[in-house]
């Protein structure tokens, strides 16, 4: 478990940029006037997916999550709201298929950073390195 637990914790840093430079990469072709292209937006849910599932797996078998409150509730109440908000954000946006489209998806991937930013146990990740 506690290598799932490494991949969980190193996958945080592909999410993030994932998240971050999806939010930017959206506001440049909406500012470009674009058509809107989701494959990139799929596989940047997908990585969030992943990231989720293994949370889960995690979460579900390891006793060692259920230390504190912040494990027990916090943690992936709001993984799981920030894994919603990616996906609302994205199905929206492939709904409208127009220029907004961009924005909408961008400012989900904005919302859904913010989430998983303000839920990652930071102080464990002093202790890991």
């Amino acid at each position: 478990m506690e290598t799932l637990v490494t991949i969980h914790s190193w996958t945080r840093w592909l999410v993030l940029a994932v998240l971050l430079g999806g939010a930017a990469f959206a506001v440049v072709r909406y500012r470009n006037k674009s058509n809107w292209e989701p494959s990139f937006f799929q596989l940047a849910v997908m990585v969030i997916d992943i990231q989720v599932a293994i949370g889960i797996v995690i979460w579900i078998f390891d006793d060692g999550w259920s230390e504190t409150i912040f494990f027990k509730i916090i943690h992936p109440a709001f993984m799981l709201l920030a894994l919603a908000v990616a996906h609302v954000g994205f199905v929206i946006a492939k709904k409208r298929e127009d220029v907004k489209s961009w924005l909408v998806v961008a400012g989900s991937f904005v919302v859904s950073l913010i989430l998983i930013v303000g839920a990652i146990p930071w102080d464990r990740l002093r202790s890991a390195l």
